[in-house]
């Protein structure tokens, strides 16, 4: 569509035929107030309310749907955005607006509907950049509606730029209080500046927003009051909420749990105290959604305040007896003089958070947890691996009985744990993932084994399996290189730093298979298919593949190749021998001492250098890996690994495992100066070490 468009002429074409709208009018910053805001509810605000969670469902079925988003963000592209036709229609619509046709505004608005909707179908396929790309040019070509805060350009506009977490732009564009009368911007700008800790700006847009009686606002402007520590007011407008959608109670503690309260049935007791109960909800979903952003310090203070206010409500309620008796009943090895703490299905919907079970188990063994009786909340369609959860039946508790999980799920806000966050001091909590790193160095320290190993007769018709499938070496690799099709995060989204180039593993395959190894490649059909590779067998593409197989796999390898993906963390819980290349992430990793790895180094474009570990691997900075689109607003850029860094991290590793090599941890200058890299974050990787053959290559690594 910029093809040779003439924007400027539209928009000043534009800006004259705009009928004459009431100049915008400053506000006083509204209050937070205890009560809700009156509804005055209309058909435009029930279709952008609709909107909205018409996005939220296609969010939560975003991998099922990714194919076809995918196909149709690629069409839009080809064909109209960047195409000749983009430009004929803007070119022909300034035409049209010149000579004074009536169809000079119908093409205009025939633009706006475009370039919105394309925003739309680039959302939903993961390309956020994309679709700020589209509202750029809505904002270039309709700049007069959005400055006057009206038309549907000026609604796409401020609901895609906050569907991005563009919230600077917004808070930009609407700095303080104004009238606005639509539901949508409204909505976009308190939510911006909510999450930009402007408390009473927030205040202001969304009690506007709130007057529609929209649950969602409400919830929002609830979240303002409990930011703002006022937890009568939040609980006042959390209730409103639910009156107007009881099934909307249902308890939330991590995304990954995929909830869907279309077929929940609230209890009574949930729904008459909803408004206090719901403070921890969206405490956590604020630290979710912080932590989507890159912004440490409002991630860990939202989960200090969530678990501050879970303490209090178990002050005041507790688990009926009644529940735990079935509890009871259902275990074999529920201890009733210990007391229960809920693990909520998040922790088995990936195969990654099974993994996390191990380290939560380790945590409680090292005393870094208090004693108790984990219950794990399994329904089996949650589950993605019931032989890999199956390990875990002999130290937790599981529940599988549909009724029971609904019955005990509202009680995650009493005594439920999660994944991202331990209590901490100072109203900062402490990252999970940092403590479950601590706790992987003390059990390597202490020489503890891993805490649960397949059975043997899995182990057994599994190699069985692999030789029916033609794999006959006497030893084999499984690499996991992690693509952007599972989780919708490969090219042209904001995190697709975190998936490889299979090209750049050929030569590291060749040097296994020089060595009379076979190599498994893990993963799933929407990977690169490799197809005519002497020694490799494509298990992701293959027809054995299973839950158990990939159990047995992940097991069975002498090494496991893979990065920083969910499946490292189910391979580490097994003990398997890990190689880790092309690895980056916001988080710490709390990996074995059979672990070595690579990282992905971040270039800094204005310094032209390498940064170091230790400018990388501390806060802020760490917070921002989560998103190349919030590096790149600091210059900063992250590299993959070369095959030649590849290739010799796995030649290093082998060499380690026939014992031909000497390993860094044998000590020497460099792992000194390695932990000295690492002085201020001594924990981030666990009990691992990286590779020297990479440090030697980076030497500005450890500066």
């Amino acid at each position: 569509m910029t093809m040779r468009a003439p924007i400027g002429s539209l928009r000043h074409r534009l800006s004259q035929r705009q009928v004459a709208t009431a100049p915008v009018r400053s506000a006083p910053a509204a209050q937070p107030s205890p009560q809700p805001a009156r509804s005055r509810w209309s058909p435009r605000t029930w279709l952008t309310a609709s909107a909205f969670r018409l996005y939220a469902f296609l969010s939560a079925r975003r991998r099922q749907l990714l194919p076809l988003t995918t196909r149709a963000a690629n069409i839009v592209d080809s064909r109209l955005i960047v195409a000749p036709a983009g430009a004929k229609l803007l070119r022909l619509t300034d035409r049209q607006l010149a000579r004074g046709s009536f169809i000079g505004p119908l093409l205009a608005r025939l633009v706006s509907t475009t370039l919105a909707a394309s925003a739309q179908v680039h959302l939903a396929a993961s390309r956020k950049p994309s679709a700020l790309r589209a509202v750029r040019l809505l904002n270039l070509i309709f700049r007069g509606q959005i400055r006057s805060r009206s038309g549907v350009g000026a609604q796409a506009y401020f609901a895609t730029l906050a569907l991005c977490s563009a919230y600077d732009r917004i808070v930009h564009d609407v700095p303080r209080p104004e009238a606005i009368d639509s539901f949508a911007i409204n909505f976009a700008v308190g939510v911006a500046h909510m999450y930009r800790a402007n408390l009473p700006e927030a205040a202001h847009f969304l009690t506007a927003a709130a007057a529609s009686g929209d649950g969602n606002a409400l919830r929002k402007l609830g979240a303002v009051h409990a930011l703002a520590g006022d937890h009568v007011a939040a609980a006042a407008c959390f209730q409103a909420s639910v009156e107007r959608d009881p099934r909307s109670v249902m308890a939330h503690q991590n995304y990954a749990g995929g909830y869907d309260p279309s077929t929940y049935t609230p209890s009574a007791w949930e729904l008459e105290n909803a408004g206090e109960l719901l403070i921890y909800d969206n405490l956590i979903q604020l630290g979710e959604n912080f932590y989507h952003q890159g912004r440490y310090i409002d991630t860990f203070r939202s989960y200090q305040a969530a678990l501050d206010h879970q303490d209090a409500l178990a002050r005041k309620w507790s688990i009926p007896d009644a529940l735990v008796r079935r509890i009871a009943a259902a275990s074999r090895i529920f201890d009733p003089t210990l007391p229960v703490r809920l693990l909520g299905y998040e922790w088995v919907t990936l195969i990654g958070h099974i993994g996390f079970i191990d380290c939560h188990l380790r945590m409680a063994a090292l005393g870094m947890l208090p004693r108790a009786n984990y219950v794990l909340l399994a329904p089996p369609a949650k589950v993605v691996n019931q032989p890999f959860l199956r390990l875990f039946a002999r130290h937790v508790t599981i529940i599988e009985d549909a009724a029971l999980v609904d019955d005990l799920l509202p009680y995650q806000r009493l005594v439920g744990d999660q994944f991202i966050a331990v209590r901490g001091t100072d109203g900062l909590a402490e990252p999970w993932a940092h403590a479950a790193s601590r706790a992987q160095v003390a059990w390597a320290e202490q020489q503890r084994g891993p805490i649960v190993e397949p059975p043997a007769e899995l182990m057994e018709s599994g190699a069985a399996r692999l030789r029916t499938a033609g794999v006959t070496a006497d030893w084999f690799v499984a690499m996991h290189i992690r693509e952007g099709g599972y989780h919708g995060d490969g090219p042209g989204t904001t995190r697709q730093h975190r998936s490889a180039n299979v090209g750049d593993y050929l030569d590291a395959i060749a040097a296994i298979t020089a060595r009379g190894g076979a190599v498994i490649r893990l993963g799933d059909r929407s990977m690169t298919p490799l197809r005519g590779i002497p020694g490799v067998f494509d298990y992701a593409h293959s027809d054995i593949k299973s839950a158990e197989m990939d159990l047995y796999l992940c097991a069975a390898a002498r090494l496991f190749v893979g990065t920083t993906s969910g499946l490292t963390t189910a391979v580490q819980a097994l003990g398997t021998p890990m190689l880790l290349v092309n690895c980056i992430s916001n988080d710490c990793q709390f990996w074995h001492e059979r672990t070595d790895f690579t990282v992905r180094p971040v270039y800094d474009r204005r310094a032209r250098r390498y940064l170091s570990l230790r400018e990388t691997y501390r806060q802020p900075l760490q917070a921002l890996l989560i998103d190349t689109a919030v590096l790149a607003r600091h210059g900063l850029e992250i590299h993959a690994n070369t095959a030649q860094d590849i290739a010799e991290a796995v030649r290093y590793k082998l060499d380690c495992l026939d014992g031909t090599g000497r390993p860094m941890r044998d000590g020497g200058p460099q792992l000194d100066r390695y932990r000295a890299a690492l002085g201020d974050n001594p924990y981030n990787f666990g009990a691992s070490l990286p590779v020297p053959a990479f440090l030697n290559r980076l030497p500005e690594l450890l500066g």
